[in-house]
């Protein structure tokens, strides 16, 4: 769904849900993921209408493999190469919760606060920016692997731009940067799995971004950057007592 979204297909019409277990996988566990699979198909309006089932040897794969596609509708494909010098850069809400809250989980850390991941279909949020900015929204990107950092460096190579970040402008949880502080991990290099990169032209900036503010899934949303003519495939990061390179991940 997010996928399809960034594209500017927020109309989702059909996904297929393919599904590969281990042998011995426990049958608790897969009916537990399904339950998940239909609350984020609710919430995202979308259907699941086609899918397969294929069992493996113990030891072959790790537990469960999952595999999906979609198709879906939209009134015109946004690329994520459509940014041009003065656009402005919004990112639909906080960074680094997903990698954080999974990093957490796996290595059993023992971290105060309250760490969850963003994970949650964007198409809404896609939508309500698209109908704000109509064609003043030139580029989406989701910042899923590789986190912020790849999907600016991304962006601003495919477009031919540089892209001046603003890091007091970043959004970060308090407790995801305490977290990264301690274990030594930028939150710009965490994955996000329910946020999007909206490049817009800077006469409709305003507008996309109360739009993006109003839904629920995006009112941690901020203006994070702008593009530049210079530096073309370079992300510039304004630390506020100079600038660097952002390192891309």
């Amino acid at each position: 769904v997010t996928d399809l979204a960034v594209m500017g297909a927020t109309d989702v019409t059909a996904l297929t849900c393919a599904v590969i277990l281990e042998e011995g996988f426990p049958r608790a566990d897969l009916e537990r993921v399904y339950a998940s699979i239909r609350t984020a198909c609710d919430e995202a309006g979308a259907s699941i209408v086609t899918g397969d089932t294929k069992v493996m040897g113990r030891g072959e794969i790790d537990g469960l493999v999952i595999n999906t596609a979609g198709v879906a509708f939209c009134d015109r494909p946004v690329p994520d190469a459509g940014l041009a010098p003065g656009d402005v850069l919004i990112v639909t809400g906080t960074i680094g919760d997903h990698g954080m809250a999974i990093m957490a989980t796996r290595h059993a850390l023992s971290l105060d606060g309250d760490l969850r991941s963003d994970v949650a279909p964007i198409n809404g949020v896609v939508r309500a920016a698209l109908r704000a900015g109509g064609d003043g929204v030139a580029a989406m990107k989701d910042p899923t692997r590789g986190g912020l950092s790849s999907a600016l460096h991304e962006m601003a190579q495919k477009s031919h731009v540089g892209i001046l970040v603003e890091e007091s402008a970043v959004p970060v949880k308090h407790d995801v940067r305490g977290a990264s502080d301690l274990v030594g991990i930028d939150p710009f290099m965490m994955a996000c799995e329910g946020r999007a990169v909206i490049g817009v032209r800077p006469h409709a900036a305003d507008a996309v971004l109360a739009a993006v503010r109003a839904h629920p899934l995006g009112r941690d949303a901020a203006r994070i950057g702008r593009c530049l003519a210079q530096h073309a495939g370079t992300v510039i990061l304004d630390t506020g007592l100079g600038r660097r390179i952002l390192a891309e991940s």
